[in-house]
């Protein structure tokens, strides 16, 4: 009988070592790596839930952003206006909404408070008389639970005080952590692009360009989730308020929309939440026939938006199973409770799209590469002086703007013109933009190779092509003239 074969292993290794199996050793040398990567999501998990007053409205501000983008893209191209200024109306314009959509609601609550109290009163007492008819229980019993509970309540009231101190604080933090959003939310909107290239220049430079790809695919994902989820939310609370409506509680249906629509932002808790609210709401003011008419509505707007809404607005620029949509809210809100359960999806959205790109499966081809952020990266790994880097950054924004001008023909046109006839319109005037992530692979071992390249009139190299989008402004064509609003977009 022939002798096992023995386990592959390097000159250097000990033979005790060399004794264990191949598969042993590297299921060991995963499961050491895993558990590293493992501790250190928890001790970031850790740390963030230390300072969730920042953190969270961060977030909120993250989210904001890629909601008002497209807003404050318009009003930087179409008017006279720069990136600050239109950041600034755009975050008025929301604040103006949020308040009226909130006074509105308030004052309609406020001015039918009587009839609801009236009406509550009244609810209760038939629930009573039908609690006492049904199960046979008579009213001294009802009066002895009703002493026990206020017995209770006199027993905790130190607790009750604290609970009250500890609301006081929490309304603090809400109030910190608005002003943290609100100014967060400006200066992403003004100088995200620029907050955005300072973190990837911190990286090694052969990581920067795929960073910064996967980060945009990442993005575009995340914005089309949340301008999705926006009109989901508007189209959900739209259909209970004109149940509302239906019932003759239109005096109603403005909370009742402003309460569904902030709730709609909570996968599959909110929704189930709000209109169970609406069914409560419902049963104290009409009824039980009331109740069950507002519970169908309820259902028949929720089943029009998981089966119709969602695949259809979706699309494929969000791709996630409804298990993974499951999972990742319970594990939000087990980690970090409602907050938890709120950015578990976008979150979710974003990290599948960056790895579908990292791992070669571009989820949005029609992007094509960022050239001025490679051109920026590029030379910043070269070490251009700062003030010539951010005019040569401001003059490849503008070029980029004006290549978001084109029409889906010239990005289809792009996707299946070869490399070679694109370098041609290239050098006759048009703006390439590449096809993905292995044509942006192609273009980032360019740039790598810019960033290390010998200086221009050294022994041995080939002085380049003069082009208009060098950063040393030692280019051979003058830039077009830019109007005011092209040359500050970010």
């Amino acid at each position: 009988m022939s002798n096992p074969r023995p386990a592959p292993g390097g000159p250097g290794l000990a033979p005790e070592v060399q004794e264990i199996p191949i598969g042993v050793r590297r299921a060991a040398s995963w499961s050491w790596r895993l558990l590293v990567i493992v501790a250190a999501g928890a001790l970031l998990l850790l740390g963030l839930t230390q300072v969730t007053t920042i953190v969270i409205p961060v977030l909120i501000a993250i989210l904001l952003a890629a909601l008002l983008q497209p807003v404050v893209r318009i009003l930087t191209r179409y008017t006279f206006l720069g990136r600050a200024a239109s950041s600034g109306i755009a975050l008025l314009g929301l604040l103006l909404v949020i308040a009226g959509m909130f006074t509105l609601a308030g004052r309609q609550l406020i001015a039918q408070w009587d009839d609801i109290q009236s009406r509550a009163v009244q609810g209760f007492q038939a629930l009573l008389e039908w609690v006492q008819s049904t199960f046979q229980i008579d009213t001294p019993m009802i009066d002895s639970a009703l002493q026990e509970g206020l017995e209770q309540l006199q027993q905790y009231s130190g607790q009750l005080v604290s609970g009250a101190v500890t609301t006081a604080t929490t309304l603090g933090n809400i109030g910190t952590g608005l002003i943290v959003a609100l100014f967060t939310l400006f200066f992403v909107l003004s100088g995200g692009t620029g907050i955005w290239r300072w973190t990837v220049g911190l990286l090694p430079p052969a990581a920067r360009v795929p960073t910064h790809e996967a980060f945009r695919r990442g993005w575009k994902a995340l914005s089309a989730y949340v301008r999705t989820q926006v009109l989901v939310a508007a189209v959900d609370a739209t259909g209970i308020a004109i149940g509302m409506v239906a019932l003759s509680l239109g005096s109603y249906a403005v909370p009742i929309w402003l309460l569904v629509f902030l709730f709609s932002f909570i996968p599959l808790v909110g929704a189930i939440a709000s209109g169970a609210i609406a069914v409560v709401l419902v049963l104290v003011l009409n009824g039980w026939v009331g109740a069950l008419i507002m519970l169908a509505i309820v259902l028949a707007v929720q089943q029009i938006e998981g089966n119709v809404l969602q695949p259809f607005i979706m699309g494929k620029a969000v791709e996630i199973h409804p298990l993974g949509v499951f999972l990742g809210v319970a594990a939000g809100a087990m980690i970090a409770g409602i907050a938890g359960a709120l950015f578990a999806i976008p979150l979710i959205a974003f990290v599948n799209a960056t790895l579908l790109y990292v791992v070669g499966r571009d989820p949005s081809p029609e992007l094509g590469h960022d050239r001025a952020s490679a051109e920026h990266f590029a030379a910043l790994g070269a070490g251009v002086p700062a003030h010539q880097l951010a005019e040569a950054s401001s003059d490849s924004e503008a070029q980029r703007a004006s290549a978001d001008e084109d029409s889906s023909a010239d990005l289809a046109m792009l996707g299946t013109v070869p490399a070679a006839e694109r370098r041609s319109a290239t050098e006759g005037g048009a703006t390439p933009t590449g096809t993905g992530a292995h044509a942006a692979e192609g273009t980032d071992v360019q740039d790598a190779g810019a960033a290390g390249a010998p200086p221009a009139g050294a022994p041995g190299t080939t002085a380049p092509r003069a082009s208009t989008d060098r950063v040393d402004g030692a280019s051979a064509e003058p830039p077009a003239p830019r109007h005011r609003a092209d040359d500050e977009r970010d």
